[in-house]
């Protein structure tokens, strides 16, 4: 007998205490396994990365290591267990085309202004001192992240900030929160809402909370438009992706393209042009499911 859909006709508590469960050992056990690797493979002291001192390139990147497989303890495999366990659909199909796919690169390319006018507001606004800490311990954290002198330091980073963590913010917040409050509320809508907000609350960085619930919406309304939880998952990565890759200092004069600052009409240029993308896609997805 196998494991897969034992927990299928359990209670929505249940399988939430599951998944926590699930969670929590994987966290666990993927941050020992980081710590084993780093002990055993590398020179790096344990007590740098706890304490995050980057002194030297060994440093910064076995932080970056022990970032990436946090992230697939939190994120990935505890996910993908649950829904094997519970034989959950995160719909992990290409339920899209060629086109659809272009109009979304082409959304996440155009909604850049329109962010970043949005991040520029929400900097402007007060935030408490401990607020504050944490926007200054991620910047720091980021600032050292996106140090790159060789491609190999391009694609680890690549993998390390934008293809797992797409991948598995997807899965949980998309895959398995936006689902599962849709079931709960009936109203997909608001699932939407409350899923982009934790999505932006989790990152802990309060001067970019809006900005990252805008973009929380448009993957939310990818899924939900395309029945596909890849859309939102390429999307998220390519986002991801042109940051990481414009950091790199043969690449930084393109750099120009995700900067954070924009005025009112370039904002609004961003936001009537997305906004027409959108319809098409709408419409494109509709021709297809017809």
């Amino acid at each position: 007998m196998g494991f897969k859909g034992i927990f299928k006709d359990k209670s929505s508590g249940t399988k939430v205490g599951l998944l926590f469960l699930l969670i929590v050992v994987s966290v666990i056990l993927h941050n020992l396994l980081a710590r084993f690797c780093i002990i055993t493979f590398s020179d790096v002291e344990l007590v740098a990365v706890d304490f995050m001192k980057f002194t030297n390139q060994s440093r910064i990147d076995a932080v970056k290591f022990v970032q990436l497989l946090s992230s697939i303890g939190l994120f990935v495999v505890p996910v993908l267990l649950y829904a094997y366990l519970c034989d959950f659909n995160l719909k992990l199909n290409f339920n899209f085309n060629r086109q659809t796919l272009l109009l979304a690169i082409a959304i996440m390319l155009l909604i850049n202004p329109f962010i970043a006018f949005i991040y520029e507001w929400n900097m402007s606004l007060n935030f408490p001192e401990w607020m504050m800490y944490y926007d200054k311990k991620a910047e720091n954290i980021t600032k050292y992240f996106l140090r790159m002198n060789t491609v190999g330091d391009l694609a680890f980073n690549l993998l390390v900030l934008a293809i797992v963590p797409a991948i598995g913010e997807e899965l949980l917040f998309r895959g398995y929160l936006q689902q599962t409050f849709t079931k709960w509320i009936g109203k997909p809508h608001v699932a939407i809402i409350i899923t982009a907000v934790l999505f932006s609350a989790i990152h802990m960085q309060f001067q970019g909370f809006l900005p990252r619930f805008a973009l929380g919406l448009l993957l939310g309304y990818f899924f939900y438009w395309s029945g596909s939880l890849w859309l939102p998952v390429l999307a998220h990565l390519l986002n991801n992706a042109m940051a990481v890759t414009f950091a790199y200092p043969t690449l930084s004069d393109y750099a120009y393209l995700t900067e954070n600052t924009a005025t009112w009409q370039q904002a609004f240029f961003s936001f009537m042009a997305v906004g027409l993308l959108i319809i098409l896609l709408q419409k494109n997805l509709s021709i297809k499911k017809g």
